[in-house]
């Protein structure tokens, strides 16, 4: 920063005064009367004083420079004001610093509101966002685990045959499938009649048994469940849905792990010597 070195310089009114580089000062140098040059001859304590003015100069210029460059303005030079002491908020004195941060104790005012670090609010949405995946979860475990359930129980649960004909329609259709797990020959002859049996080409029991044991090995947790019963003429038609494990693949290898099957039959029950056979069955699958 260009600035006037300090020096005795002419004031404009007829003397030297001494400019310490920033201002002018009180320190005032008349020309020596007996002085043949006419050059002023300062006096000793106006040396001292000029010399300790231009200390107190570069000081300041130093000071002014450095404030500079960091792009602060520089404060009168001189004694600072001095404040009174703080009053707290209850006190209501006029100590108080103007314009303290309302609710703030001590002396920190407007400044220290303003540095204070913000307190996010960004946890109340991770609470939130928390509270709603929890009840999501809680959801899905109470409600998928119930329609699992109630698929399973609509799959598995039978109709219940309403009159004596209809049980016993459905009671030839419990003992042919026993037959075919047990390797029964003589329940197979008795739920069915001669003719479905001829057409099933398994007309005795040396047939029957040979395919019934491979049938027998080939599956586990055979099930069946009758999903409808209707009449038809001097029939019935029981309706049913057999669901299994099957152990064999269809060239009769084993399976690596037992792969869950089901299968509709519609029987045709017909009265046959007093009692009821099944007479025809269909896969509802074909």
């Amino acid at each position: 920063m260009a600035t006037t070195p300090p020096g005795w310089y002419d004031d404009g009114r007829g003397a030297l005064r001494w400019w310490d580089g920033v201002q002018w000062t009180e320190h005032v140098a008349a020309p020596d009367p007996e002085s043949e040059d006419g050059e002023v001859a300062p006096t000793e304590a106006e040396i001292v004083a000029a010399t300790e003015a231009q200390a107190e100069a570069e000081r300041v210029s130093a000071e002014v420079d450095a404030a500079t460059a960091l792009g602060f303005g520089v404060p009168p030079v001189g004694t600072a004001p001095e404040y009174p002491a703080a009053a707290t908020p209850q006190s209501g004195g006029p100590g108080a610093y103007p314009d303290a941060y309302p609710g703030v104790e001590g002396q920190g005012g407007a400044f220290t509101a303003a540095t204070e670090p913000r307190k996010s609010n960004l946890w109340i949405l991770w609470v939130v966002l928390g509270v709603l995946m929890l009840g999501i979860v809680i959801a899905a475990a109470i409600v998928i685990p119930l329609i699992f359930l109630n698929a399973v129980s609509s799959s598995s649960q039978s109709v219940a045959p309403s009159g004596a004909d209809e049980e016993a329609a459905v009671a030839a259709v419990e003992l042919y499938d026993d037959a075919w797990q047990n390797v029964d020959c003589d329940a197979y002859v008795a739920s069915t009649t001669d003719e479905f049996r001829q057409v099933s080409q398994l007309p005795d029991c040396d047939a029957f048994g040979e395919t019934a044991s491979e049938f027998a090995v080939g599956v586990e947790d055979y099930v069946v469940s009758v999903k409808a019963i209707e009449p038809a003429g001097d029939a019935m038609l029981v309706t049913t849905t057999e669901t299994f494990d099957a152990l064999l693949d269809e060239g009769g290898s084993p399976l690596d792990e037992p792969e869950a099957r089901k299968i509709e039959y519609e029987y045709t029950v017909v009265q046959a010597d007093g009692g009821w056979v099944i007479d025809d069955l269909d896969d509802l699958a074909d």
